[in-house]
């Protein structure tokens, strides 16, 4: 029992010996002890840029005046397009020809804004059978197919994160392309 205990002590003594021997030859300064001079090498060297706050604020107004200017240019180039005033050299010609392009535009916008509210308005309408084995996945990939909804990985993580891919149901389900996909989730559970 001696021995044990000797060898014991031998070795905690063995273990403290090696563990201040590596707190001597180690730097264990907190980053609070260090300046920020010291730091700046280490953090460029992780691919950061450093610079104080007078760089800081000028480089925020040079930002904020180049967005104004922006702008002021954008806001001056409709302007000039909006006025074929400022050309009066220009034959009445390219005239005619500018004002017929600007009404095929117009008439081009407004079509596709036609298009787009009767595509808004297209409700599409679709029954989903659901069999013994279905994942949910399986379910969102055939809503998806059928444009009942727009991204079937959206509608999974959905019905995972609100526990309803437990609670799915066999059956037909009516479902259309207009309901969230609360009011999906909640058809397909009850």
């Amino acid at each position: 029992m001696k021995q044990l205990l000797r060898y014991f002590s031998v070795g905690l003594f063995a273990a403290g010996i090696i563990m201040l021997i590596g707190l001597y030859f180690t730097d264990t300064r907190d980053v609070e002890e260090y300046t920020a001079k010291e730091l700046i090498p280490y953090v460029e060297n992780e691919g950061y840029h450093v610079i104080d706050n007078e760089e800081y604020i000028s480089l925020t107004l040079n930002s904020n005046k180049v967005t104004e200017e922006d702008n002021q240019s954008k806001e001056a180039d409709s302007t000039k397009t909006e006025s074929p005033k400022e050309d009066k050299e220009e034959p009445a010609k390219d005239v005619k020809e500018s004002a017929n392009e600007e009404k095929d535009t117009r008439k081009e916008n407004e079509e596709d804004k036609e298009k787009e509210k009767e595509e808004e308005v297209k409700v599409t309408n679709y029954t989903l059978t659901i069999e013994s084995g279905m994942l949910t996945s399986t379910i969102s990939s055939i809503l998806e197919e059928n444009k009942i909804i727009d991204n079937a990985r959206e509608f999974t993580n959905y019905l995972d994160d609100n526990d309803y891919s437990l609670l799915v149901q066999l059956g037909d389900f009516k479902l259309n392309s207009d309901m969230s996909f609360y009011e999906l989730a909640e058809a397909i559970t009850n």
